[in-house]
């Protein structure tokens, strides 16, 4: 959506320079959100329905920022800012191939136009079902070291984003030294969609996983504050022992396979038998859930699955922190899906002929809108 159908939408009020600090809710419904300026002035700001969308770590902390007693969480508050998740990436082998070619035409991203496709190697959900396993994914990373392709690469992406790179006129210089791969890759990319045709100086095997619900990976409030006074967020995320061993097996079926069908031979790195190496090496891609679960009931989450806090009227949450397990994908689709959901809900609910927007109160040169 572009900036002006926010400001010139008569449905909608935006507000600058503005830091909400918690939920205000008055006999078991949402009245609104306290909101701070950079001054650190407290403004109010009224309204019959709040949605945080904050992502999974502000969302927990927000609640967790509210007054217990009076927001009702009641039940439900020993599960906010619990069951943190992420996707786990752990690169568990090196792959040797016979023929460099027959893997990186096949499994290093294809495009198509704008699209990008990467290909991946999936466990099949019968053998994770029947192992116990969890879900999880496979890439085969391409490492290269040529300099000029890196060059191009760099000054092509930072194009599309209408910026520079740090260093500019070296980048160009630096592609401009060596044209003919430079040339050979962007006839491939451009008219196949296929990426680099060079010789890659290491291949590496890349699991991504989903991650068992724990309760003790969670976020909590932090003895540290920020520069408004307010609670960090203290986040403890833990990876488990089913993680471990699904990108284990995971790596060895792919290794038989590899070896089966001649294309490749794979030397395992420490992650595949030291358990310590495996956490060391592990890392998150971003993709933060679990935090304010849904639930049919307050025993088990946060909000119902209309994404309500439940016991508390008009106050819902949506992003990846409503999620109650996180699958190893990418979770972008199906928040954009449960926040089109929840929208459609609200426009519905509405009052017919009335404004929806908020009322601010009091004013303040802490904020612009």
């Amino acid at each position: 959506m572009h900036r002006s159908a926010l400001v010139h939408n008569p449905l909608v009020q935006v507000i600058l320079n503005a830091t909400v600090g918690a939920v205000l809710t008055e006999d078991g419904r949402t009245t609104g959100v306290v909101v701070y300026g950079p001054d650190r002035r407290r403004v109010e700001i009224r309204a019959g329905n709040v949605v945080l969308a904050a992502g999974a770590i502000e969302n927990a902390r927000l609640l967790q920022l509210s007054d217990p007693a009076a927001i009702g969480l009641g039940d439900g508050r020993q599960h906010t800012g619990r069951f943190l998740q992420d996707h786990p990436i752990i690169r568990t082998a090196e792959v040797i191939a016979e023929d460099f070619r027959l893997l990186q035409d096949r499994y290093v991203a294809l495009h198509r136009g704008k699209r990008r496709l990467f290909p991946k190697v999936r466990l099949a959900p019968g053998v994770q079902q029947e192992r116990g396993l969890l879900d999880a994914t496979a890439v085969f990373v391409h490492d290269h070291s040529e300099p000029g392709l890196a060059a191009a690469r760099r000054v092509l992406t930072a194009a599309r984003a209408r910026r520079m790179t740090e260093r500019p006129v070296a980048d160009v210089l630096t592609a401009l030294h060596t044209p003919v791969p430079v040339l050979r890759d962007g006839y491939r990319r451009f008219v196949f969609g296929r990426s680099t045709a060079a010789r890659p100086s290491a291949v590496w095997l890349q699991v991504w996983l989903e991650q068992t619900p724990d309760p003790d990976s969670r976020i909590s409030l932090s003895a540290q504050t920020d520069s408004l006074g307010m609670a960090r967020a203290q986040v403890d995320w833990r990876v488990g022992d089913r993680e471990i061993e699904t990108s284990r097996q995971l790596t060895r079926w792919i290794a038989a396979d590899l070896r089966r069908l001649g294309l490749a031979r794979v030397r395992e790195l420490p992650a595949m038998q030291d358990d310590d190496a495996w956490r060391a090496g592990v890392t998150d891609a971003f993709h933060p859930s679990g935090t304010t679960r849904m639930s049919d009931s307050p025993d088990t989450g946060v909000v119902d699955p209309a994404l309500q806090v439940h016991g508390v009227r008009g106050l819902h949450v949506v992003g990846g922190s409503v999620f109650p397990t996180s699958g190893y994908a990418n979770p972008t689709l199906t928040i954009v899906a449960l926040a089109l959901r929840l929208a459609d809900r609200l426009a519905v609910t509405a009052p017919p002929g009335r404004d929806p927007g908020a009322t601010v109160r009091p004013g303040g040169d802490g904020l612009s809108r």
